[in-house]
């Protein structure tokens, strides 16, 4: 690992640390995103590689294993009318015709 890069990730922590009442969540998280982003773009290419599969396994664990014990509820693509006045509108949309563009007339 580049000294560059250490340094970069200390001072990243620093700012977060002694900086914390300047500092909220958004922008101490946008700060380690950027700081990650210049160290992942210093990275040889098959190092780059590595990092993405390593992420893609945390994402593909994370996803096996939430959804495991979670029933989501089917979404229907028509949803029910609820009031009369959506009883009465009509279920097709009504499509409009583009308008043509007009050609400069020729004097």
């Amino acid at each position: 690992m580049k000294i560059r890069h250490i340094l970069f990730g200390l001072l990243a922590l620093l700012a977060i640390a002694f900086m914390q009442p300047l500092m909220t969540f958004l922008g101490g998280l946008t700060l380690l995103i950027s700081v990650g982003t210049l160290i992942f773009r210093d990275m040889s290419s098959s190092d780059q590689d590595a990092v993405e599969r390593r992420v893609l396994g945390w994402l593909r664990r994370a996803r096996t294993g939430s959804t495991t014990g979670i029933h989501l509820p089917v979404v229907s693509h028509h949803p029910i009318p609820t009031t009369p006045a959506e009883l009465a509108m009509p279920t097709e949309r009504i499509r409009h015709r583009r308008s043509q563009p007009t050609l400069p007339s020729e004097s």
